[in-house]
């Protein structure tokens, strides 16, 4: 209907005809309460004629309004005058995306920064449930200064839309349903930008928006629709039958991510797309600013380090021996030969994945200065290593199954990030985590803690639950760790396991179990590892320290055959058992000789950061605990080579290290009494906590403490008189507590009773103060309550805490923040407690935690004015990774 300017609707006085579209015309008018000029769309006749649906339009209405986001064109009101209903909208000046394109290219710089505005107001419509459903450049609007806005967003999943009337070629392929588009076999949307469910008029969800999202994009970058033909029906059986023209990357100077991107978006199958548009934003956001290839280029080759003659000498080989694949590959032969090469990496690695394809590698490497990992990727066969920004401190790197994204855990959490660059994205909680795996049915398994069963997340964050609890627990199973989903997406292995080392364990090993199915657990062999899988074949690494790859049934989890060595050794951790492998789908296997720990030395410093002296050699070492008079050292050594852990004491008058414990199960954490005449330590066998005479020529004597849902204990320090113990217990369900333990008669009171974790209890040397770490803020920061009582608690670190210390005279309180600097907070324990604001020392540069029994990072004299810290021991060779192509060739 025509409207005449003067004409009033409600407050708003029409001014000027601006233009129309699917949904009537748009008129310039004056609010008169506000006094502000709007945009007013008034609406067809044919609204009135359906009071139900003029009542659902009216919902939607506000619903789009309700988002208030910079990048959705804003709703001010809706209302029905004379009958006509009609909608207030913010007043745009500028163009529609169309319009633009119409005019010639758009940079590729601008189209990904465009396209970033799209993604986010389609991110925060999806996050309250409403579908666009008509995505197109006609909806898409750029203002003056730059902004782009998404028109009639929502409004076509509650009404039924006219043709637009646009001139040109578009003008017989807008096709939109008289009905609403949410009953099935409807097709509503325009043609060129329909996604294959609603071309068929199947129910859609908010991925047909990624469809259509992909399809602008591809416009704004390659200046032609990626679907084309004379007529709608044409271009719907593309949609449905052919992929897009490839683009010429070289010449419109698009980056293979960006492109890699577009792809991911126009997937026939809703399920192969990006699950939501809040990970479409964290894809672009990694591009945002990458004008060219040649950019990309650059910027890759000022992050690569420098490469060693024999690393070049390596890749020739590399490169022949891939382009000998390649031949095989050409020839199409039935048996794919077994073959082995080394690939560079930058620094000493920690973690590995291989991407399910087999094409790229996410690892963990050490930054040689401050001995924090950071996630690098590198394309199998090349030279060229991209770190993560974003991932500092990360862990156990696991890949997304369509490559796009890497899973990884780091200050506590559990995060996904785009394989090319971007913002991580806080999945959940994990504490102390102990691995991933990333389903093809957008589930994620994952291990939160040291102790406990596993947990599954949706891969957007979503649904986190406990997921192995019904299966936990029995015949003395401590731990559920290293998830590997199988090809289904719903059965996957995991270790399930005690760590006492006893030799006749009939328990601990691999197993299977589903998500179908969480009562149901399968024995698939007794292992001390964590497992791969690829075509039909499990591997672990045996007792002897081989790989081995032996053939399984993936839908009963039987084995069909013997072991079969697929590497003569591969380097394990003997706390944690994961072993240094990961295997992609397609046989490929990547393994290296390290332990996932960096090597460390205990070395002192002065408050000012002097270095002043090393002692002992280099080791896998941790927990450092001075005695009373400071003249010992205890600690404890991991050895990969006899697969155990025991404490030493160093004798720092003499310079002499001696091993002070001897079973076979590991045992760590010393902690001397106040007297300096015993020391507790950890235990994996028989009673969690032992005590033994520190000069070492007496039996230990074992502390038989039984906490209900406690799985492993430590203990942390002494009260004055020796006869009481604070210990950190490890829980079942996850997370860790504190408790109290009386040496007299061997009795355990909780401490600091609450939800949060809590770890760590440092009693003040007067008896009257308790200091620890806790999580309760959502990272760790050290708290201080009075001993043994509480009753309030005072926080004594800013922005992240761990490993607390205190002076001998109580008057100072050390500790680590979130970045490793070592801090100093002064403290006032006279009647009311109270601390000074934390000053920074120095960096500590202390190796990071690898067992969940890895508790004190650095000690410190009683007069508060050496430190001695277990600092990160830079390798003196960076060895390569194997990677072995067609692993289970050898053994069929």
């Amino acid at each position: 209907m025509a409207v005449a300017a003067g004409e009033k609707f409600g407050p708003y006085e029409i001014q000027a005809h601006v233009g129309e579209g699917g949904m009537g015309e748009v008129y310039r008018a004056h609010d008169s309460r506000l006094n502000r000029s709007v945009a007013i769309k008034i609406l067809p006749e044919s609204m009135t004629a359906d009071p139900a649906r003029l009542h659902r339009f009216e919902q939607e209405a506000r619903s789009v309004a309700a988002l208030n986001h910079p990048n959705i064109l804003s709703v001010y009101d809706v209302g029905v005058q004379d009958g006509t209903p009609y909608l207030v909208m913010e007043l745009l000046e500028g163009e529609t995306l169309r319009e633009r394109l119409n005019r010639g290219p758009i940079s590729c710089h601008k189209a990904v920064e465009i396209a970033l505005q799209i993604a986010n107001g389609l991110s925060a419509a999806h996050e309250r449930g409403i579908i666009h459903r008509d995505l197109k450049p006609e909806n898409i609007f750029i203002t003056r200064d730059g902004h782009t806005k998404l028109l009639d967003f929502g409004l076509a999943k509650a009404t039924a839309a006219a043709p637009a009337k646009v001139s040109g070629p578009m003008s017989d392929l807008n096709t939109t349903s008289a009905t609403l588009g949410t009953d099935p076999g409807v097709v509503m949307g325009t043609a060129p930008y329909m996604a294959p469910e609603q071309v068929r008029g199947e129910v859609v969800d908010h991925r047909a928006d990624i469809f259509g999202f992909g399809a602008v994009l591809y416009e704004m970058l390659g200046g032609k629709r990626a679907f084309a033909g004379d007529t709608s029906v044409e271009i719907m059986t593309a949609i449905l039958k052919s992929e897009p023209p490839e683009l010429d990357l070289e010449q419109l100077k698009i980056s293979p991510a960006l492109d890699r991107i577009v792809r991911h978006c126009l997937e026939k199958n809703p399920a192969d797309r990006f699950q939501s548009a809040r990970d479409l934003t964290f894809a672009l956001g990694a591009l945002s600013g990458s004008e060219t290839t040649s950019a990309l280029r650059t910027q890759t080759a000022s992050r690569k380090r420098a490469i060693p003659l024999w690393t070049l000498i390596a890749a020739a080989v590399i490169v022949i021996a891939l382009a000998a694949v390649a031949l095989y590959y050409a020839t199409r032969r039935q048996t794919a030969p077994r073959m082995e090469f080394a690939i560079s990496v930058p620094s000493e690695v920690g973690h590995i994945a291989i991407s399910p394809d087999g094409a790229w590698l996410a690892y963990v490497a050490i930054d040689p200065n401050t001995g924090e990992g950071q996630i690098y990727v590198q394309e199998v066969g090349t030279l060229s290593a991209i770190p993560l920004n974003g991932t500092e401190g990360a862990t156990y790197p696991f890949w997304s199954p369509d490559d796009n994204y890497i899973g990884f855990f780091a200050q506590g959490k559990l995060k996904k990030i785009y394989s090319g660059g971007g913002t991580p994205q806080v999945l959940a909680s994990a504490p102390q985590p102990r691995g991933g795996s990333w389903g093809s049915k957008g589930v994620v398994i994952y291990t939160p803690a040291s102790g406990g069963p596993m947990w599954r997340v949706d891969a957007d964050g979503a649904g986190a639950e406990l997921l192995t609890d019904k299966i936990f627990g029995a015949k003395g199973i401590t731990s559920h760790r290293w998830p590997v989903f199988l090809p289904d997406g719903d059965h996957f292995l995991f270790w399930g396991g005690d760590f006492e080392e006893n030799p006749d364990d009939n328990v601990s090993g691999i197993y299977m179990s589903s998500l179908s199915d969480r009562q149901k657990q399968t024995l698939v062999t007794l292992a001390r590892s964590n497992p791969g899988y690829s075509k039909g074949h499990l591997f672990y690494v045996e007792s002897r320290g081989a790989l081995v790859d032996v053939p399984m049934d993936p839908s009963t989890g039987k084995l069909l055959g013997k072991p079969h060595v697929a590497a003569a050794q591969v380097g394990r951790h003997p706390s944690t058992y994961w072993a240094a492998f990961s295997v992609a789908l397609n046989g490929t296997v990547v393994l290296h000789q390290g332990t996932g720990a960096s090597q460390s030395q205990l070395t002192w410093y002065d408050r000012s950061g002097k270095l002043l002296g090393h002692i002992g050699e280099p080791g896998l070492l941790a927990n450092p605990d001075l005695s009373p008079e400071g003249n010992r050292v205890a600690y404890d050594v991991a050895d990969p080579k006899g697969k155990n852990i025991d404490v030493y004491l160093y004798d720092l008058q003499h310079n002499t290290s001696t091993r002070f414990t001897f079973d076979p199960a590991e045992e760590t954490t010393p902690v001397w009494t106040r007297d300096g005449k015993d020391i507790a330590y950890r235990s994996a066998s028989g009673a969690n906590l032992r005590l033994k005479n520190a000069n070492g020529f007496e039996s230990d004597r074992g502390l038989d403490i039984k906490i209900p849902g406690v799985i492993d204990m430590m203990a942390t320090s002494f009260a004055p008189g020796d006869q009481q113990m604070a210990i950190t217990t490890l829980l079942s369900k996850g997370g860790s507590s504190l408790y109290l333990l009386n040496l007299k008669d061997q009795s355990v009171t909780s401490l600091l009773q609450d939800r949060n974790s809590k770890a760590d209890g440092q009693i003040s040397p007067d008896g009257k103060w308790i200091a620890y770490e806790s999580d309760e803020s959502g990272e760790l920061n050290i708290y201080i309550s009075p001993f043994p009582n509480g009753g309030g608690k005072l926080q004594v670190s800013r922005g992240g805490g761990r490993d607390p210390r205190w002076r001998a005279d109580g008057k100072e309180i050390f500790y680590l923040d979130s970045q490793g600097n070592l801090m100093s907070v002064k403290v006032d324990n006279e009647g009311t407690l109270s601390a000074d604001t934390p000053t920074k020392l120095f960096p500590s540069h202390a190796r990071m935690a690898v067992s969940s029994s890895d508790q004190f990072s650095f000690d410190v004299t009683p007069d508060g004015q050496k430190f001695l810290i277990d600092q990160y021991f830079k390798p003196a060779e960076t060895p390569p990774l194997s990677i072995i192509l067609n692993a289970t060739s050898g053994g069929e």
